[in-house]
């Protein structure tokens, strides 16, 4: 019979347990996002009938980014109810309005290693029977899936196509198709729900008025629903989501709303009225922190920014700071900054929540020359939203482009109670905050290696055993 000596059975052993070791780390640990960024995300602009069109965007990646392949798509454009933009297949897009078939990319396809950009040039053909309004489609950058196994990592951006027939008749017109509230609860707010149709040819943005009223016609609140942050494409539908939370009881009875959606100038697109009705005595809900906080915002404040020189925006309290610098516009452009009513923005992206503050930067449509830098005063509603760790706090920037939030770099100054970030665009801001820290992740790696000591352990002894016998 031979003996095997237990040194010679170890070494298998270790090897195994190391093994099982690596295996651990390398599920805890999982590489980052490739990124791809994409100037020219928006291509938007007047074109005749018979003319064509370039429209040119590059493509890029970080240094710290890992190689990729890049695919370029032409889809059409879909919408949700929300206004996320949605990529379409060929036999999707049915729409009269879209552009898809009259748009090439060249490249479509090609490899870009970290830190590398290239080029694209997308031709436009627009036919000489093109007809009235506006035409749409979206250029889908996407890289190839990064990955192995079951998870795969795909980076994309939509550049988003808005093309207006000039000199064609332009119909902004709509329709409340559906207008309902919600079910009346003592102690809660009163929803209610707009959905909105556009029915002309060519997109707009939309905002909402709601007037509540008791059965006397006095009016007890009025509520502006702001202007929407994307617009809607023709055939298209919103979902207006709006809250009643009056200011004191309201005795039994019926109450009334009429409700108007406009464009950003006021012009009316469609009326509806409903009513509801309170059994009992309504109490309102108790005051959140974000209600009493919306009841003193910073006054509304505009600069004129030009070429030439420096420019400094800011509200009356100095809460909102942003500074242009020399050369950040081609143009001259009033820009204004304002206190942004939530009710009508998409959700957060995934792992983070709101904060308490959302404001708007108009006055640029296009993407500045340098970029501004952006300085927020966050507040003690907003430090209350992150469970008072101002590390979790971050500032978010609304791209209609992506139909997404992006989540920029902020650096925070607990001391000053400032957020700061580098912009390149204006648009809706808000802030943001991240999900609690997770675990290390060092757990499952520490109790593996206990796990492996223990099995070696109990070989050990084993094997020890076994030869105390075997000597017996």
């Amino acid at each position: 019979m031979i003996k095997l000596h237990h040194r010679y059975l170890m070494a298998p052993l270790i090897i195994s347990v190391v093994a099982m070791l690596v295996s651990l780390l390398s599920v805890c640990f999982v590489s980052a996002n490739p990124g791809l960024r994409v100037s020219g995300a928006v291509c938007e602009g007047e074109v005749v009938p018979g003319e064509s069109y370039i429209h040119k965007m590059t493509v890029s990646t970080r240094e710290d980014d890992s190689a990729m392949d890049i695919q370029i798509d032409v889809m059409g454009w879909g919408q949700s109810l929300q206004g996320i933009a949605r990529a379409l297949q060929a036999s999707e897009d049915t729409s009269s309005y879209s552009a898809r078939e009259y748009i090439t990319v060249e490249p479509n396809l090609f490899h870009l290693e970290p830190g590398q950009s290239q080029e694209v040039v997308a031709s436009i053909r627009i036919p000489r029977d093109v007809g009235s309004g506006g035409r749409y489609a979206i250029i889908y950058v996407h890289s190839a899936p990064a990955g192995e196994g079951q998870v795969a990592v795909v980076s994309a951006i939509n550049t988003l196509v808005l093309l207006t027939i000039k000199d064609s008749q332009i119909v902004h017109e709509g329709r409340i198709s559906e207008f309902t509230v919600g079910e009346v609860v003592s102690g809660q707010s009163i929803d209610m729900l707009t959905i909105f149709q556009n029915t002309g040819n060519h997109h707009f943005k939309i905002k909402g008025e709601l007037t509540i009223s008791d059965s006397r016609g006095e009016v007890l609140d009025t509520i502006n629903i702001p202007l929407t942050p994307s617009s809607i494409l023709p055939a298209m539908s919103r979902e207006l989501e709006s809250s009643f939370a009056p200011k004191g009881e309201l005795p039994s009875g019926e109450y009334s709303i009429a409700m108007k959606v406009m464009l950003d100038d006021n012009t009316i697109l469609d009326e509806a009225q409903s009513t509801f009705e309170v059994g009992g005595t309504y109490t309102p809900p108790p005051a959140t922190v974000e209600m009493e906080k919306s009841s003193t915002p910073p006054v509304p404040t505009a600069v004129l920014v030009t070429p030439g020189s420096p420019a400094t925006l800011e509200t009356e309290d100095k809460s909102i700071q942003v500074r242009f610098p020399q050369g950040s516009v081609t143009g001259q452009a009033e820009v204004s900054v304002q206190i942004y009513s939530p009710g009508q923005l998409p959700e957060p992206p995934s792992g983070f929540e709101f904060g308490a503050t959302f404001f708007r930067v108009d006055g640029l449509s296009g993407l500045l020359a340098k970029e501004a830098t952006l300085t927020f005063k966050y507040s003690t509603a907003d430090l209350a939203q992150a469970d008072g760790n101002a590390s979790r706090l971050a500032l978010a920037r609304w791209d209609e482009a992506n139909s997404e939030w992006t989540v920029l770099k902020t650096e925070v100054n607990e001391e000053a109670m400032t957020l700061t970030t580098t912009t390149n665009q204006l648009s809706i801001w808000a802030v943001m905050v991240s999900a609690p820290p997770e675990p290390t992740g060092l757990g499952p790696v520490i109790g593996g290696i206990l796990g492996g000591i223990i099995i070696i352990g109990l070989l050990v002894y084993f094997l020890v055993v076994r030869r105390r016998v075997a000597n017996t």
